[in-house]
């Protein structure tokens, strides 16, 4: 079972946007796929079609069986966020607290997926995903304020990989609402890159177009392969898991030779080296 987090401390990124195409591609795709609602907005809940007002991700926390806290939907199992959560910060109070999420899930055995979407901050909940999580995706849009949060968030996965969990893979920076008429979406790739290779990360060749059947698709609380499967944001988040999960899998594992295909050619991809992720040593 491998658990993949979305992250980043800037809020409208496509963390939620990003976690529900991943889980709702994986799970058309044959994977069996546990979603969990990080964020105590519970975006991913609302926009999966899932119910805020039953046992849910703070009650899982909380010691609560499992099986009394899941939704089945359609494409993945979800673990929904709702109100209760904001109150996370101040019952999360225990020694270990860091690590609730990471000895709950040590009791679950039953899913090739774990999908984690974070809140836009570093606190309780988004520690309990990175300490808990195999692998981390940075989504970032083309910005400025992307590129300035970039230092912050990865010294504070720096933080976690050294205190909590050393294994933590960053799997690498995903580009999103990218727009190739525009100068700065070019400009921010350059950029995003020398970041990656100051922080011993990659960027990935799959970039997400801006595209509104994202927001029409979650307005209609469904994921975008089910809304429009031929659209452009289909083709690049199709494309984009695809190339996570050869990075998460490290080849150990074939992706299934009947999931679903895009059309590659409309596809976009830049042509970025991936090197090896290494640990660096930075002034603090």
């Amino acid at each position: 079972m491998k658990i993949i987090a979305m992250t980043n401390k800037k809020g409208g990124v496509g963390k939620t946007t990003t976690a529900l195409a991943t889980a709702a591609y994986l799970g058309q795709s044959g994977f069996s796929v546990l979603a969990i609602d990080m964020d105590p907005q519970a975006n991913f809940t609302q926009a999966s079609g899932a119910d805020m007002n039953v046992a849910g991700t703070f009650d899982f926390l909380n010691g609560t069986p499992i099986e009394k806290c899941l939704q089945k939907l359609p494409k993945y199992t979800m673990l929904a966020s709702g109100p209760r959560m904001t109150r996370a910060e101040k019952e999360f109070d225990q020694i270990g607290r860091e690590r609730l999420l990471k000895s709950a899930l040590a009791r679950v055995k039953d899913y090739d997926y774990v999908i984690l979407d974070t809140a836009p901050s570093v606190l309780v909940l988004t520690q309990n995903a990175l300490c808990a999580a195999d692998a981390v995706v940075i989504c970032c849009q083309a910005d400025s304020f992307s590129l300035l949060g970039l230092d912050d968030m990865m010294h504070n996965i720096d933080l976690v990989q050294e205190y909590y969990n050393p294994k933590l893979l960053v799997a690498g920076i995903l580009q999103t609402r990218y727009n190739a008429q525009t100068k700065i979406s070019e400009q921010a790739t350059a950029l995003f890159q020398d970041k990656a290779k100051e922080f011993g990360t990659n960027v990935f060749s799959t970039v997400i177009r801006e595209n509104v059947a994202i927001k029409e698709a979650q307005m209609r609380q469904t994921d975008i392969f089910t809304y429009s499967p031929t659209c452009h944001a289909s083709e690049d988040y199709a494309a984009f898991t695809k190339e996570l999960f050869a990075i998460v899998e490290g080849g150990k594992k074939k992706w299934p030779k009947n999931s679903p295909k895009q059309n590659s050619e409309e596809t976009p991809r830049i042509s970025i080296p991936r090197s090896p992720r290494k640990r660096t040593t930075r002034r603090r």
